[in-house]
């Protein structure tokens, strides 16, 4: 896809992406994986939705909650779909 199209489907917000990077955002998945391994990337992320939980509760209801919670577990689904896709993508001369 070309990147006046992704920027299109990003609805022209900026994107912290480097043109680089968007050429080949695998790279970026890796460098990812390199600083945070999932095992951490979960944690970290599990860290994040108790801390949303625990300082919402007063507040937010039950469609709310329900919402992050669905949010949170296709999130670990993302994590490990790109862990994955990192991993059988490895350069040969790795």
């Amino acid at each position: 896809m070309k990147t006046k199209k992704i920027i299109k489907k990003l609805n022209y917000q900026p994107t912290r992406l480097q043109e680089h990077q968007l050429k080949n955002p695998l790279k970026v998945m890796r460098y990812f994986f390199y600083d945070f391994p999932i095992h951490e990337t979960r944690d970290n992320l599990s860290e994040l939705y108790k801390g949303w939980v625990y300082n919402s509760a007063p507040y937010a209801d039950e469609k709310i909650t329900t919402d992050m919670l669905c949010f949170f577990t296709q999130f670990n689904e993302f994590l490990d779909a790109c862990y994955v896709f990192t991993e059988t993508n490895q350069p040969k001369d790795e």
